[in-house]
C-alpha cells in the first residue's frame, strides 16, 4: 500500500491537474471524456494502479472492458510497465464480448443447462448465409456481398433493431428482414450462435435469470468501460445491467471520435449517460500533446459544428508548427501522380488517409507500376468480386459472345431491357442450342413490344462499340449508355466503386487490357505491403484511429466521399446524423497529425469540399460562386429542456417503437412503463422526450 503522497510523487508526477483528478475518481458513475492525443490510456491505466495501491482494491474486484482484444493487450503490456508482471496478471482486462461468454458459461454451470456452441468456422458460416441469398434471390453471392451481410446481421443485432427498424435496412436488393430471420432461425435449427449473439444471449440471461446477474454483481465491485463511443447499443444495455447494483462504473470516451456508426457504434450513450446516472460526475481531459497548435485549432473549426456533443476546447500543447496546408490539384486523379511522387522521394513518416479501401487503389495501381515502395494497413481486395466488377465482366463476355446467355441473365434487368424473366430464360436457352446471339432471338420473337424491340437493338449496337473502347470509355459507356449507374442508383449500390473502376480503366488501351490488370491488382492488393521498411503509409481513416503521424495527407476530401453524405441537399434526421459521423470522421483524420496536415483541394467546378471551403473559406470558392448552404440541424441526442410534469405515475403514454403503455413509476428521470404488449420497461424520461420517442396521447406531440 502507498499513501496519497507517495503514489502521487511515483506515478502521477508528470500528470496535469484533468489526468490526476481522473485518476483519482474511483466511486460512483463517472464518465471520463477524453480528446485525441490527451493520454486517455495512461490515466486508465494509473487509474487501476491507484485502486490497487492506494485504495486497496482487490484486483479480483475490478472488471476493465474494451473494444478489442488488441486493446485489452495493449493495456494489460502498459500496466505491466508501470506496475510489474504479476500485477497485470491478477487484474481483469476483457472485451464486452468476452464478458458475454463467460455470463453464457455461468449460465451453463449454474442452471445446468447447455447453450448454443459457438460458430467459429468462417468458411461454414459464409455456406450458410450463401444458401440463404441464393434461395431469396436465385443468385450467387460474392464476398462482397457476404461482408455486406455479415456487416448488416452485426448492425442489427448490436444496435438491438426492431421488427419495423429492420424491414427500414437496405442491404444489396434483398428483403433483409425476412433474409435476418431466416439466418437466426438457421442458427437455431443448428444450435449454432455467432460471436454477436454472445452478446443477444448473454442480455437475455440476465434479464430473464436475476440469480445469474446477481452473481457476477457480487464478483465486481467496479467496472472501467474505455472506448464507449466505439461500445454498440447492446454492450451498453450489458454494462448498464452490470453496474447497475453499486454504480461503480467509470466510462471513458469522445463523442466526437465516434467513427463507427457502421459498426453500430452507440455515442448516444455518452450523451444519456447524466440521465441514466442522475448523480454522474463527468470529467474531461481536453489538453493534447500530440498535435501543434495549427493542427489542434483546425480540428477544433471543423467538429465545434457538430451539435450532438459535450462542449469541450481541445488546447495543444506542442506549440506552433506549419499552417494547415491544401494541395490544389484540378480533380480526382491529379491526385494519385502526386503522392506517387513523394513516394518516391518519400524520407520522413507519411501518412496518406483516405474514407474508404477503394479510394487506395488507383494509387496503389500507380505505385506498384513504377515500383515505388510503399506500406499498407488493412486495404481488402472485395473491391474486385464487387457488383459493378462482376458485371461490367459479364458485359464484356457478352460483348465478345453474343450467345453467352449466363451472362445476358445476370444482367439483362439491370440494362432496363423490359424483357420478362421467362422470355430471358428461353432465349438464353435457344442461345445455347443454336447460337443466335440472345439480344437478336428477342428482337426478332413476335409479341414482343416495339420498346423492347429498339431497347434490345440499342443494346446491340452497345455491346459492338464497347469492346473497341479505351478502358474507362468502355466503363463510361457499360455505366452511362447502357443504363448501369440508372439501376445501382435504384437499387441502392455504391456508386462510388463504379466511379473507381473507370479511373483504374484510364491507362488501358481497351476493356481487355482493364480486366486484366484489374487480376494483377487484386494479387497485389491480396499480397498486402510491398515494403514494411517504406516511410510512405497507405491507411483508411478508420484503421489509422489511435495511431499518429509525423506528417499527414487526406486524399478525396470532396462532397460525395469525405462526407459521403451530400449536406447541399435536404437531409433526413438520419441522414443528418450520418453527417455528424461524417465530420467527426474528418476531425479523427485530422487529428492523426504531429506535426504537418495537408489535405488535396480540387479546381474543378465538378467538385465541391464543404471541410476544406470551412478551413479555407476565401482560397477555395471559385470567384463569384455562391457560398454551400448550411444543412438545417436537427439534433437528435441534444439536451433540450422539455416539460415533464405531466409524465407523473397513471398516465396513458404513446412510444414510438413500443406502442401504448401506463406509466406505472417514476424516480426523477427514470420512468416504469408497462405496455400493453406484455413488455415493462426502465427507461429514461429526458432521452424519450428528447428524441421524440414518447408522447402523451392527444398531445399533439409527434410519435413518429
Amino acid at each position: 500500500m502507498l499513501s496519497e503522497e507517495q503514489f502521487q510523487s511515483k506515478y502521477c508526477a508528470n500528470l496535469n491537474a484533468q489526468q490526476a483528478a481522473a485518476v483519482r475518481a474511483v466511486s460512483g458513475p463517472v464518465l471520463l471524456l477524453a480528446v485525441p492525443g490527451s493520454g486517455k490510456t495512461t490515466v486508465l491505466v494509473t487509474r487501476l494502479g491507484y485502486m490497487r495501491c492506494v485504495r486497496g482494491i482487490a484486483p479480483g474486484r475490478i472488471l476493465t472492458m474494451t473494444y478489442t482484444v488488441a486493446a485489452t493487450e495493449d493495456m494489460r503490456s502498459r500496466y505491466a510497465q508501470l506496475f510489474g508482471q504479476e500485477e497485470a496478471d491478477q487484474m481483469e482486462f476483457r472485451t464486452i464480448n468476452g464478458v458475454c461468454s463467460r455470463i453464457i458459461r455461468l449460465y451453463e454451470r449454474e442452471l445446468d443447462r447447455r447453450a448454443f456452441s459457438l460458430l467459429t468456422d468462417g468458411k461454414r458460416k459464409s455456406a450458410i448465409l450463401s444458401a440463404l441469398y441464393h434461395r431469396q434471390t436465385e443468385e450467387f453471392a460474392t464476398q462482397s456481398i457476404l461482408r455486406s451481410l455479415e456487416t448488416a446481421i452485426s448492425y442489427a443485432k448490436n444496435q438491438m433493431l426492431s421488427d419495423q427498424e429492420l424491414a427500414q435496412l437496405k442491404v444489396e436488393t434483398l428483403d433483409f428482414a425476412r433474409f435476418f430471420k431466416d439466418y437466426d432461425k438457421a442458427l437455431r435449427s443448428m444450435h449454432l450462435m455467432d460471436y454477436d449473439d454472445q452478446m443477444v444471449y448473454a442480455l437475455r440471461i440476465l434479464k430473464q435469470y436475476p440469480r445469474i446477474l446477481e452473481l457476477v454483481q457480487q464478483t465486481y465491485d467496479y467496472f472501467c468501460m474505455d472506448e464507449a463511443q466505439d461500445t454498440s447499443k447492446i454492450q451498453h444495455n450489458v454494462v448498464r445491467l452490470l453496474a447497475g447494483k453499486k454504480r461503480n462504473l467509470f466510462m471513458v470516451g469522445d463523442e466526437d471520435q465516434s467513427i463507427y456508426g457502421f459498426r453500430a457504434a452507440y455515442p448516444q450513450a455518452l450523451m444519456e449517460f447524466e440521465s441514466v446516472y442522475p448523480d454522474a460526475r463527468v470529467m474531461y481531459m481536453e489538453q493534447n500533446y500530440r498535435s501543434t497548435r495549427q493542427i489542434v485549432a483546425a480540428a477544433n473549426q471543423i467538429i465545434a459544428k457538430n451539435v450532438n456533443r459535450h462542449p469541450k476546447c481541445m488546447v495543444a500543447t506542442q506549440g506552433d508548427g506549419p499552417e494547415v496546408r491544401r494541395i490544389p490539384v484540378h480533380d480526382r486523379q491529379k491526385q494519385y501522380p502526386y503522392l506517387a511522387q513523394l513516394a518516391r522521394d518519400c524520407r520522413r513518416e507519411t501518412a496518406v488517409l483516405f474514407r474508404d479501401n477503394i479510394c487506395a487503389l488507383p494509387l496503389i495501381d500507380l505505385l506498384s507500376r513504377g515500383n515505388i515502395p510503399y506500406r499498407c494497413r488493412e486495404v481488402d481486395s472485395l473491391f474486385f468480386s464487387s457488383r459493378v466488377v462482376q458485371d461490367f465482366r459479364s458485359a464484356i463476355r457478352l460483348a465478345e459472345h453474343p450467345e453467352d446467355g449466363e451472362a445476358f441473365l445476370s444482367l439483362y434487368y439491370k440494362f432496363g431491357t423490359g424483357v420478362s424473366k421467362a422470355l430471358a430464360a428461353e432465349a438464353a436457352q435457344q442461345a445455347a442450342v443454336s447460337g443466335v446471339p440472345v439480344l437478336k432471338y428477342i428482337a426478332g420473337k413476335s409479341g414482343v413490344p416495339q420498346w423492347i424491340r429498339e431497347r434490345c437493338a440499342e443494346l446491340q449496337d452497345d455491346l459492338r462499340r464497347i469492346l473497341n473502347r479505351r478502358g474507362d470509355g468502355a466503363v463510361a459507356l457499360f455505366l452511362h449508355d447502357m443504363k448501369y449507374i440508372d439501376w445501382m442508383r435504384k437499387s441502392g449500390q455504391d456508386t462510388g466503386r463504379a466511379e473507381i473502376l473507370k479511373i483504374l480503366g484510364t491507362p488501358h488501351a481497351d476493356p481487355g487490357a482493364l480486366l486484366n490488370r484489374l487480376d494483377e491488382l487484386q494479387d497485389i492488393v491480396k499480397a498486402g505491403s510491398r515494403d514494411p521498411d517504406s516511410s510512405f503509409l497507405l491507411s483508411t481513416i478508420h484503421s489509422s484511429k489511435g495511431l499518429e503521424y509525423e506528417q499527414v495527407i487526406l486524399m478525396d476530401v470532396m462532397d460525395g466521399i469525405l462526407p459521403k453524405t451530400d449536406p447541399a441537399q435536404a437531409l433526413s434526421e438520419e441522414e443528418l446524423l450520418e453527417y455528424e459521423e461524417e465530420r467527426r470522421l474528418f476531425y479523427v483524420a485530422m487529428t492523426r497529425a504531429k506535426r504537418e496536415l495537408s489535405l488535396f483541394s480540387f479546381r474543378s467546378a465538378a467538385i465541391h469540399s464543404t471541410f476544406t471551403e470551412e478551413l479555407f473559406p476565401d482560397r477555395h470558392r471559385t470567384p463569384g460562386a455562391p457560398a454551400r448552404r448550411e444543412p438545417v440541424r436537427i439534433p437528435r441526442w441534444k439536451k433540450k429542456v422539455l416539460p415533464t410534469e405531466d409524465y407523473r405515475p397513471g398516465v396513458r403514454v404513446m412510444h414510438r417503437a413500443f406502442g401504448p403503455g401506463i406509466l406505472t413509476a417514476r424516480n426523477g428521470d427514470i420512468v416504469t412503463i408497462a405496455f400493453e404488449s406484455g413488455q415493462t420497461k426502465k427507461l429514461s424520461l429526458s432521452t424519450l422526450l428528447n428524441n421524440g420517442h414518447l408522447s402523451l396521447p392527444g398531445s399533439g406531440e409527434r410519435e413518429g
